[in-house]
């Protein structure tokens, strides 16, 4: 059974720091609008399957 979270990172840097990993899509959204301010380029979140991996194409697998 996969498991799903939600990323929330900026781009401020080249290394688009993480800034929190939570549960639930309403727990990404929160932070983001929280803290979006303090970076020029906002924040993001996204979801990503915990076991998913770089197969070494173009393409990820779990």
């Amino acid at each position: 059974m996969s498991r799903t979270v939600w990323i929330v990172c900026h781009d401020d840097t080249p290394d688009n720091t993480v800034l929190g990993v939570f549960e639930t899509e309403a727990e990404a959204a929160a932070l983001a609008d929280e803290i979006q301010g303090r970076f020029g380029n906002g924040v993001s979140y996204f979801s990503w399957v915990v076991g998913t991996r770089y197969d070494g194409g173009t393409r990820y697998t779990s």
